[in-house]
């Protein structure tokens, strides 16, 4: 790994690439190096979800180090907005050990295999160490005479939460029989070390670690549900349903689990924070993710729907299993991408304002809405008609849709007043982004294109 990118310039920006600046080929290596494991096998799934709870530790671990900070200079606000991004990653955590004892009921495993506890992760033991002493600086801070007593009542809230939420991670983040010993199976530190590849001078006073490591959870999550599609894709299409039920069934609960930290950043991430970052994430849009937005969304999901339409026996029982459990998983990736756009609506502002994105979109917004109504129309064609649409920013429906306009217009102003070299395409912005669409995953029948 490159030393120099442990510390980058922060005073640009320090990446030309969603891959880059996210580190997802370091990542997907990491994930993919356990021999052994088959893809779409409900131990891949398991491993996944272990991963992204290594990754949500080493970022309580980071944040932890923020709060510990703020309790030394003081800074009761600091404490409690550290506390809220504790908080956050807890519930991550818990989240992702609960889908991970479901999947577990799928196991097949030998008598002699390895435990898996996350009470022996060394990124679990190196978040215990920086915690230690923090009774001694918390306790009189919360209990001081002259705070605000709101404050105190939402400090004492969010600590209590995520001391429950500890607890509920060690209980539930367990699981026996692995086919390697944690180190081998999970690669704790290797995963550490791509978490905190890339990191900016002024790291500990903004957002840019929480910002990665919401991106890096669901990339490792989705690899495995490529995974599990394209084999379930094969299942069906030599007329084994029944097999293909429980590999459908761990793509639906990893995909759930990703709507999930989908909300890390769209309800703990403020405008202001986002800001303090943006310029420095380059010419990147997370719509260049390959795994989620063309793997999944343009090559796999439509093959596994279009192999599923194409299915016509009535006898077996496993057919309208199967067409339910696609459905599902088609909602799944609605229900993402509508928790996704919440990030350019907040942070640019609204449609129609011209708010442009980092590649040079010319309303960010305008543009992320289209992707989600284009492929929600393509997952529902025949259907009947939407009645609402989600996306449709200027309806009468809504008594407080004034308000959210007004909102987002300052919201819009702001962002286009702080980047000029954004929204007029000046310098480094002024170059378009070099991405390039990837191969398609699988090979479709022909005549079938990408949605």
């Amino acid at each position: 790994m490159d030393e120099r990118r442990a510390v980058s310039n922060s005073l640009g920006p320090i990446a030309d690439s969603y891959d880059e600046l996210q580190s997802i080929p370091e990542l997907l290596a990491v994930a993919r190096s356990t021999q052994g494991i088959a893809p779409g096998s409900a131990w891949q799934a398991v491993r996944a979800l272990f991963q992204g709870i290594e990754i949500a530790l080493v970022a309580l671990e980071q944040v932890t180090a923020v709060l510990r900070r703020s309790c030394t200079e003081d800074d009761p606000p600091g404490v409690a907005r550290a506390t809220e991004w504790l908080d956050a990653f807890g519930r991550t955590w818990v989240d992702l050990a609960w889908r991970m004892r479901d999947v577990a009921d799928d196991l097949q495993s030998g008598g002699d295999g390895h435990r898996i506890d996350v009470s022996i992760s060394p990124n679990w033991k190196r978040l215990h160490e920086a915690e230690a002493g923090l009774n001694e600086l918390l306790l009189p801070l919360v209990e001081r005479i002259d705070l605000d007593p709101q404050l105190r009542e939402r400090l004492t809230l969010d600590l209590l939460n995520y001391l429950m939420l500890q607890r509920i991670g060690l209980e539930y983040a367990v699981v026996e029989g692995a086919p390697a010993p944690y180190g081998e199976f999970l690669r704790p530190d290797a995963i550490r070390a791509v978490v905190l590849e890339r990191r900016l001078e002024h790291d500990s006073e903004t957002v840019f670690l929480q910002f990665r490591t919401a991106h890096q959870i669901p990339e490792i999550l989705i690899e495995a549900v490529n995974d599990h599609l394209e084999v379930a894709v094969g299942r069906l299409q030599a007329k084994d349903c029944m097999a293909s039920l429980p590999i459908l069934r761990r793509a639906d609960r990893l995909l759930d689990a990703v709507v999930v930290a989908a909300g890390l950043l769209a309800d703990n991430l403020r405008c202001s924070e986002y800001h303090e970052i943006r310029e420095n994430l380059g010419l990147t849009s997370g719509s260049h993710s390959v795994g989620l937005h063309y793997h999944l969304m343009r090559d796999l999901y439509p093959q596994l729907r279009e192999t599923v339409a194409g299915m016509h026996d009535a006898h077996d029982p496993g057919t309208g299993l199967v067409r339910s459990q696609v459905r599902s998983i088609g909602l799944h990736l609605d229900r993402w991408r509508l928790a996704h756009l919440n990030l350019p609506r907040n942070n640019l502002g609204g449609a129609g304002t011209g708010t442009r994105s980092l590649t040079g979109a010319r309303d960010a917004l305008l543009v992320v809405g289209r992707m989600r109504d284009r492929q929600q129309d393509a997952a529902t064609e025949g259907a009947a008609p939407i009645g609402f649409r989600a996306t449709d920013w200027d309806t009468g429906a809504l008594a407080l849709g004034p308000l959210e306009r007004r909102l987002l217009a300052r919201v819009a102003e702001r962002t286009q007043e702080r980047f000029r070299d954004v929204q007029e395409r000046r310098g480094y912005f002024a170059a378009g982004s070099a991405f390039q669409p990837p191969a398609e995953r699988i090979v479709r029948p022909e005549g079938s294109t990408r949605t």
